[in-house]
C-alpha cells in the first residue's frame, strides 16, 4: 500500500521554494505534469506479466475445484479493454443472510504481487472449509491493468487505493463497490485489504507520484516485515493482534517503532484514519480497508523485497492473515480480549503455558562479554580501590550465571555506605550498564570517603534474554521481601547481609520504563494471570520512585538537578497511576511492594531510577551517562549532610 503523503499543494509550494534537482524522467521539477506529460507516462508502460494465465485460468480452476462450495462472477470490466480486464470475484454459494460474511479483496495496487496470488492461494487451500460458517467474497484482482504493468497507479494515473469514497472513485473502485452493495449485506463481520510494500515505491512510485503533482521527492524508509494498517477511529486492537500472532508463525513482523511515520501500537501494528484516506479499508483517505464500514478491518502489509522473504513466504503470510482473521471473528466471546499469544483469555496459564512462554525465549545478548569482561577489566584497572567477589549463582546454569558485586577494598565500619543495585529487571540495559559506567569511571575517586557496594547484574538470565521475568516467570523487582523471594533476591539478600553493614547511607536501583513494558511485557503479566490489559501511557523520560513511608524529597530533588544536566525530565503530572509530588518523583510503598529499594531497610535514602530509552530524544550512551549521573548526585548528596545522617 505504501504510506499515505502530504497533500500535493503543500509540496509543491515547498518545492517550487528552490531548485530542485531532477529525479524522475517525465516533467519538469517543480511543475505539475500536463496531459502530455500524463500520456508520456501511460505510452511509456510495459506490459510485464499475464492477468489471463496467472489470474483469470486460476480462477477457472478453483471453480472447477470447489464448484459446490464457491462460484465465480464477474462485476464488471475496465472500459478500455473490457475484453483483456473482466473483473471478478468468488463468493461462497451457500450464501445464508444469518452468516458472518467476510470480505477479502487483493490487487487494489496491482504491482503488489502477493496480494492478488495470496488472495488465490486462499481460495485455493483454504476457502471452502469455511464455507458452511461465512459468507465468503473474494475480490483478487481489483486493478488488472496495473497487475499486468506491475504499476500502481492506474491506466488514467489514479491511485484506487485513494479512491473509495464519494466523488473519488476509479473504474476499479467504482465497480467494486456497486458490487458489494448489490449482495445487500447488512453487516460486513470482518474485511482484509491485501498489500504489499515494497522497494518499487522508493524507486518507482513516490518519485512518479511526487513528479506528477510537481514537488519534491522525499526518500523514505521501507519497513523490513509484515505489519497492518488499522483505522485510529475504530482500532480493534485485539483484532489486529490475533492476525500478528498468526502471521508471525509464518515470517517476521516489521520491528520498526515507527512506520510511515507513525508510531506503532504494537509490534507491527500502525493506525490511519482510514475512512478519511478513502482507502479500501475506509472512506475518508479513501482506503479500500473502509469500504464496507464493518467492524473487523485491517490492511496488510508484507515486504517481498526483504532478504528474509520470498515470493512464497507472502503469498502464505497473506494466507495467514485471513485464516487468523477467520479465526478471530468465529471464536467465541470471552468477554477478554486477546492481547497475548499465550493462553486463553480469562483463564491463568496452566504449567504447560508457562513452560511455552519459558521454551519460546531467545537468548539476544551475552551476559559473559558485556558484564562479566567488563568486571575483570575494572578489576585489573582498580586493584587498589575495589574488588570484584563472586555472591552466589542462578541455580539452573550455574556456570553461565554467576552473580558478582564489587565492592570497596578500603571497608571502614565508620565511613557511609553506599548501595547501588542494576538489572534487577535484566531487560533494562542501562541499570546494568550505568552500574559498569559508574564502576569505570567515578567510583575509585569516592572510595577513601564512602564503603560501595554494586551489584550490576541482579538478574542475568534476564539480561541475556531480554526479559523482565526470569527465568521461572518471576518478577525479581517484587521479591524482595521474606516469603516471596526468588534466586536473585535471596542471593543478594544473603550476600548484603554478611557485611554486616549497621545502616546503609544510600541506596540507587538503577532501571528502565520502555517500550516494551508496553509491547512484551505488561500483556505477558496479565495474560498470566488471566485477566485483561488495556495498556498505559510510557513516561517520556527520567523520573525516581521514592518511598512513600520514608520520602527523602531533598535526596530525589539533587538526583533530578543533577540528571537533567545530562537527560530530559518527566514532567507528567502523573507516572504510572501515580501524582508527581515534583517533576520526575514518584512515592509508593516500596516495603509493602517487595522492591529492590527496600532492600536496605527503608531507613535511609533509597530510590529506584527510571530513564526511558525509547524516547527520541535519548540514546543508550545518555541513558547510561544519567544513571551515572543520578549516581553521582546520590553520593554528593549523602557526603553533604553526612553529619545530619549520623
Amino acid at each position: 500500500m505504501g504510506c499515505p503523503d502530504a497533500s500535493s499543494t503543500e509540496a509543491v509550494a515547498e518545492g517550487t521554494a528552490g531548485i530542485q534537482r531532477r529525479f524522475y524522467p517525465i516533467g519538469t521539477p517543480g511543475k505539475p505534469w500536463s496531459d502530455d506529460e500524463r500520456k508520456q507516462w501511460k505510452d511509456s508502460r510495459k506490459f510485464h506479466r499475464s492477468y489471463k494465465e496467472e489470474v483469470l485460468d486460476k480462477l477457472d480452476q478453483i471453480k472447477l475445484d470447489n464448484n459446490d462450495a464457491m462460484e465465480v462472477v464477474q462485476y464488471g470490466a475496465l472500459s478500455h479493454d473490457s475484453e483483456r480486464y473482466p473483473l471478478f470475484a468468488v463468493k461462497s454459494k451457500q450464501w445464508e443472510e444469518d452468516k458472518l460474511t467476510l470480505l477479502v479483496t487483493g490487487g487494489v495496487h496491482g504491482y503488489e504481487t502477493s496480494g492478488v496470488q495470496g488472495a488465490l492461494l486462499f481460495l485455493q487451500t483454504k476457502a471452502a472449509k469455511y464455507t458452511e460458517r461465512v459468507n465468503i467474497v473474494v475480490a483478487p484482482c481489483v486493478s488488472p491493468w496495473a497487475y499486468e504493468h506491475i504499476e500502481r497507479w492506474n491506466a488514467d494515473l489514479k491511485d484506487p487505493n485513494r479512491s473509495f469514497k464519494k466523488g473519488s472513485e476509479t473504474e476499479e473502485s467504482a465497480a467494486l463497490i456497486s458490487f458489494l452493495e448489490s449482495l445487500n449485506v447488512k453487516e460486513w463481520a470482518c474485511h482484509l485489504d491485501l498489500h504489499e510494500t515494497t522497494d518499487s515505491d522508493k524507486t518507482e512510485f513516490r518519485p512518479a507520484k511526487a513528479a506528477e503533482a510537481g514537488s519534491m521527492y522525499k526518500d523514505g524508509i521501507i519497513p523490513d516485515g509484515f505489519y497492518l494498517v488499522g483505522d485510529s477511529e475504530d482500532p480493534q486492537l485485539d483484532f489486529l493482534q490475533a492476525i500478528i500472532d498468526g502471521v508471525e508463525k509464518v515470517t517476521h513482523i516489521a520491528p520498526e517503532k515507527v512506520i510511515c511515520d507513525e508510531t506503532v501500537a504494537k509490534k507491527g501494528i500502525i493506525f490511519f484514519p482510514t475512512k478519511s484516506l478513502g482507502l479500501c479499508g475506509s472512506l475518508s483517505l479513501g482506503l479500500c480497508r473502509g469500504i464496507t464500514g464493518g467492524r473487523y478491518a485491517t490492511t496488510t502489509e508484507v515486504y517481498p523485497d526483504s532478504p528474509k522473504a520470498t515470493g512464497e513466504i507472502c503469498n502464505e503470510a497473506q494466507v495467514a492473515a485471513i485464516v487468523a482473521a477467520l479465526d478471530f471473528i468465529l471464536a467465541p466471546p470471552t468477554g477478554i480480549p486477546r492481547f497475548y499469544p499465550i493462553g486463553t483469555p480469562g483463564k491463568p496459564w496452566s504449567d504447560d503455558e508457562r513452560k511455552q512462554w519459558k521454551d519460546s525465549r531467545k537468548f539476544h545478548r551475552s551476559y559473559k562479554e558485556e558484564v562479566l569482561d567488563k568486571l575483570d577489566q575494572i578489576k585489573l584497572d582498580n586493584n587498589d580501590a575495589m574488588e570484584v567477589v563472586q555472591y552466589g549463582a542462578l541455580s539452573h546454569d550455574s556456570e553461565r550465571y554467576p552473580l558478582f558485586a564489587v565492592k570497596s577494598k578500603q571497608w571502614e565500619e565508620d565511613k557511609l555506605t553506599l548501595l547501588v543495585t542494576g538489572g534487577v529487571h535484566g531487560y533494562e540495559t542501562s541499570g546494568v550498564q550505568g552500574a559498569l559506567l559508574f564502576l569505570q569511571t567515578k567510583a575509585a575517586k569516592y572510595t577513601e570517603r564512602v564503603n560501595i557496594v554494586v551489584a550490576p547484574c541482579v538478574s542475568p538470565w534476564a539480561y541475556e534474554h531480554i526479559e523482565r521475568w526470569n527465568a521461572d516467570l518471576k518478577d525479581p523487582n517484587r521479591s524482595f521481601k521474606k516469603g516471596s523471594e526468588t534466586e536473585e533476591s535471596a542471593a543478594l539478600i544473603s550476600f548484603l547481609e554478611s557485611l554486616n553493614v549497621k545502616e546503609w547511607a544510600c541506596h540507587l536501583d538503577l532501571h528502565e520504563t520502555t517500550d516494551t513494558d508496553e509491547l512484551e511485557f505488561m500483556p505477558a503479566k496479565h495474560a498470566e494471570a488471566g485477566l485483561a490489559y488495556s495498556g498505559e501511557v510510557i513516561p517520556d523520560g527520567f523520573y525516581l520512585v521514592g518511598d512513600s513511608e520514608n520520602p527523602d524529597l531533598d535526596f530525589h530533588q539533587a538526583i533530578i538537578d543533577g540528571v537533567e544536566k545530562v537527560t530530559h525530565i518527566v514532567t507528567d503530572e502523573t507516572i504510572i497511576d501515580e501524582p508527581a509530588v515534583s517533576d520526575g518523583i514518584i512515592l509508593v510503598p516500596v516495603i509493602s511492594l517487595g522492591l529492590c529499594a527496600s532492600i536496605t531497610g527503608g531507613k535511609c535514602p533509597a530510590t529506584t531510577t527510571e530513564v526511558y530509552p525509547d524516547s527520541p530524544r535519548a540514546t543508550d550512551a545518555i541513558c547510561n551517562d544519567a544513571q551515572v549521573a543520578a549516581i553521582v548526585s546520590g553520593i554528593d548528596y549523602v557526603l553533604e549532610h553526612e553529619n545530619n545522617s549520623r
